[in-house]
Parts: structure tokens; C-alpha cells; sequence
């Protein structure tokens, strides 16, 4: 079997960078989790490179530190959450979301951010009574934080943070009716700005932001009709409006980005049967690499 068939039609996909050093998280055909690099050059990907071993079809969701400190995390076999950690001193390690044994829904999606430093992690998935539910990790453990309400079962659930002084977080998910609906952490939860109808059921969601203030970006990405992945955008004011990114992908496939300075996008496109494809903006968008490993 050619390489590239390992990685799982709708593999789930996450991103994390430091400058332009790059690290994406794709799901395999038996549950693994690889990691490709990129590095000057595209490396990793194969059977070599599973950091961790989830369910199959497992959702994956990252947030790092610079690369010094990375979270990967997923649903085990057993429908738990799992955590593969990776810190440069130590190398990769299972993680002690793995070990707090937290039942998720059969069908939950996972989301993650880290909140300024090492010690403080937000991780968000689907409950078994099909609210998004939050888990803390403040340095000693994890705990259940914020339940942010009920959402369509098998929502995927999206997240992104900024701010060095005041911390923001939002989280995105789909509700029954298939709106696409904001949480928004501003020193307490509330109801987000962002609410649109999308006809699409279960629709692909990816975030990322960068900066904060009046230099504030905020780019979500969904699966929209027609096996689209469309973009919303907001600039730190105004309203929220239609972005630039309109690409065709496989049927439900994941997505994820990458901020600023060069915002990247990662689909399934259909390149090369289930290689993810990366787009770069460039003053437009335009495919940074076709094929990502193991292809």
C-alpha cells in the first residue's frame, strides 16, 4: 500500500508553529497519530513518526509553545481523552489527560489552546449529554471548568486565544438548527458575535488568530455546501465578514491553520487520494505545498 493511502479519508488534522518551523498532526487508517515536519523541507509522516494511537477516526486537536512545548490531543478506543505531550527536554510522553480516564461522547470533537505559559491549558469536547464541556489544566491537575451549553451531537468544536495582559479565548461549535455559533471568554463566558446558518451538518471548523487590540485577526474556517471550505473573518472590530478562502476538498474533510505571518490553511483536497494540501497567503491564496507527508 502506497504510503500516502495510510492516512484516513477525513483524517482529523491540527497545526502548530514556531516562525516558520512547522509541525501537522494527521490521523492514519489504524488510529495513529502521525507528525509531519517541516524544517527547510517537508519530512515525517509515516509509520515512524506516530506520536500516539487513538480510536479510529479519532478527531485531533494541538496547541504549542513555540514547538518547546507541544499538546496533541484525542479520543481513545475507550471513548476517553487522550494527551500525547511533547516538551523539548523530555521528548514525547503520554500526557496526564490520558490518565484523569474523562468519557467524552462516541462521536465528540476535541479542541485545545494554551493560555500564556506552560502550567495553564484549556481543552474543550462533547459531553455524552452532547454539551461542549471545558477541562482546566492550571499546573496541578486537571479539572472540569466552564459547560458551555448543548450543540449539535458530533459538532466539531474549534478554538483559538490571544492577549498578553487580558486573555480571550473563543470557542466555535454547531448547534442543533446547524448555526455556527461563538463562546467568547473575556474574564467570564458569554454568548460570541458570530452566528450564521450553515447547511452543511457536522461542517469542518478550524481557528486561528494572532495578535490582539487593533492588530487583532481572527480566521475561522467550516465546510460549507457544495464540499467547500469557506472563511469568516474579524479584524478586531466591526462585524464579522466573508474572507477570501473558498477552496474545493473532499467530502467532511478536517481543516486547520496556521496564523500570521504566513496564514496557512491545511485540507484534504484530493491530491494525491488523502494527502493533505496546504495553502498559503500570499497577497492571495495559493497552494504552499500540494502534498504534504507522507506523500
Amino acid at each position: 500500500m502506497a504510503a500516502i493511502n495510510e492516512i484516513q479519508v477525513r483524517s482529523g488534522v491540527a497545526a502548530v508553529r514556531k516562525d516558520s518551523h512547522l509541525r501537522i498532526y494527521e490521523t492514519a487508517v489504524d488510529g495513529g497519530i502521525r507528525e509531519a515536519q517541516y524544517e527547510g523541507s517537508w519530512g515525517g509522516g509515516t509509520s515512524r513518526n506516530v506520536i500516539a494511537t487513538g480510536k479510529i477516526g479519532t478527531p485531533v486537536a494541538a496547541t504549542s509553545l513555540g514547538l518547546e512545548h507541544i499538546r496533541v490531543y484525542y479520543v481513545t478506543a475507550d471513548n476517553k481523552l487522550g494527551e500525547a505531550a511533547y516538551d523539548h527536554s523530555k521528548g514525547w510522553y503520554n500526557g496526564d489527560l490520558t490518565k484523569a480516564n474523562i468519557s467524552v461522547a462516541p462521536y465528540s470533537s476535541v479542541a485545545a489552546v494554551y493560555l500564556r505559559h506552560e502550567s495553564v491549558l484549556r481543552v474543550y469536547a462533547q459531553h455524552t449529554d452532547d454539551t461542549i464541556q471545558e477541562y482546566c489544566w492550571d499546573g496541578k491537575g486537571w479539572t472540569k471548568g466552564t459547560n458551555l451549553g448543548h450543540a449539535l451531537p458530533g459538532t466539531q468544536i474549534a478554538a483559538t486565544t490571544w492577549g498578553t495582559k487580558d486573555l480571550h479565548i473563543r470557542v466555535y461549535a454547531q448547534d442543533a438548527d446547524l448555526n455556527i455559533f461563538e463562546k467568547a471568554w473575556d474574564g467570564g463566558w458569554s454568548t460570541g458575535q458570530l452566528h450564521f446558518a450553515n447547511k452543511v451538518t457536522r461542517a469542518a471548523l478550524g481557528v486561528t488568530s494572532w495578535g490582539e487590540g487593533g492588530s487583532l485577526g481572527i480566521r475561522l474556517y467550516y465546510g460549507a455546501p457544495d464540499n467547500f471550505i469557506k472563511e469568516k473573518a474579524w479584524d478586531g472590530s466591526g462585524n464579522w465578514y466573508d474572507g477570501g478562502f473558498s477552496q474545493p476538498c473532499i467530502p467532511a474533510s478536517s481543516v486547520a491553520a496556521i496564523p500570521l505571518d504566513i496564514l496557512r490553511v491545511y485540507i484534504q483536497n484530493g491530491t494525491k487520494n488523502t494527502a493533505f494540501t496546504e495553502y498559503a497567503w500570499n497577497g492571495g491564496w495559493v497552494v504552499g505545498h500540494s502534498a504534504l507527508p507522507p506523500a
